[in-house]
């Protein structure tokens, strides 16, 4: 077997076991939509997204445990066999069953470190024991998802979370509109969350049940509640690798685009951020038919849906009209 020939397969090899993402005819053909003139910043729009792939996720779970623990530890808890701290993901059927998976194998953690929601509501931790609770995501935009669907609106979580010396919230990645978000809740700002949240989304109302949803995010002590990243996001026309030039002409890109298509969810955010198994919804909604999304809400109690301000997203590059609306 000659040399050539043994590279020639092993580089056969790489390339399938390293399937990417998102093939090269897609990218051809999602900037080949656009006007010759489009292009152009088009092309820099990608160049500025950050895209976490497999192995990048590995890595970034490591640096998020290693911040978690760093901040636990401070607070006296048991970082090196977790006795006294609980590992969660919020949501079911969503990127925060993969992450917990992703977080358990990169630190090399017990499985018996993880519960479901299910089972900490079965099992609380007792009034007298002092322990933590670390809630994993991939992805935190707005927040609201957390605070409102998750906190506000299911008295038992909000419960449970009570019996908790200490809550982290981590995620791979946290927009600064999050982060802005959580510094007022520990200035128990109520109302200025809420009032960001209409302001940000004109489908959003809280009027009916405002009072109701103070009440109960006020039951929790949020100087208590940490929110943790391994990385941040902030708005894509911020990126500090745009000239002036370029950042004037890619907002007036994403304007035209958001023209032709009309207003999204949470797309503006802005993000840019990407995993290889789907795009937050916090990118420009131009991007969605390359950064492949699909969120399955049919297995939550529609109850937890009230507000939630988009219909699901199912797009791809040959098919970019949404097959499935939320209702």
């Amino acid at each position: 077997m000659t040399n050539t020939s043994t590279q020639a397969r092993l580089d056969q090899l790489a390339s399938q076991w390293n399937e990417a993402e998102i093939p090269r005819p897609s990218l051809d053909r999602w900037l080949t939509q656009f006007e010759a003139d489009d292009q152009s910043i088009a092309l820099r729009l990608l160049e500025c997204i950050e895209m976490h792939s497999w192995a990048r996720l590995l890595r970034e779970c490591r640096l998020l445990h290693q911040r978690l623990c760093r901040d636990l530890a401070g607070d006296g808890f048991d970082v090196t066999s977790f006795r006294d701290i609980d590992i969660t993901r919020a949501f079911v059927c969503k990127s925060g069953d993969l992450i917990a998976y992703a977080y358990r194998k990169a630190n090399r953690l017990p499985v018996t470190c993880f519960r479901s929601m299910d089972a900490l509501l079965a099992n609380p931790p007792a009034n007298q024991d002092r322990r933590a609770l670390v809630v994993l995501d991939d992805y935190i935009g707005t927040g609201s998802q957390f605070l409102f669907h998750f906190l506000a609106r299911q008295p038992a979580h909000l419960q449970l979370l009570q019996r908790y010396a200490k809550v982290r919230l981590g995620a791979i990645v946290v927009h600064d509109d999050a982060r802005q978000k959580w510094k007022l809740l520990q200035h128990r700002c109520f109302r200025d969350v809420m009032a960001l949240e209409e302001q940000e989304l004109a489908c959003i109302d809280f009027s009916g049940e405002r009072e109701r949803l103070i009440a109960a995010l006020s039951q929790l002590n949020w100087s208590d509640c940490g929110l943790l990243a391994a990385q941040k996001d902030f708005p894509v026309t911020a990126h500090p690798g745009l000239s002036p030039e370029e950042r004037l002409a890619l907002q007036h890109f994403l304007r035209k685009q958001q023209q032709k298509e009309g207003s999204g969810t949470t797309e503006f955010l802005l993000g840019h951020h990407s995993f290889f198994y789907g795009a937050p919804n916090a990118l420009a909604r131009v991007l969605l038919p390359l950064f492949k999304r699909v969120e399955d809400f049919t297995a939550y109690d529609s109850s937890t849906l009230v507000g939630l301000p988009a219909a699901i997203i199912d797009y791809d590059i040959d098919n970019p009209q949404a097959v499935s609306y939320l209702r």
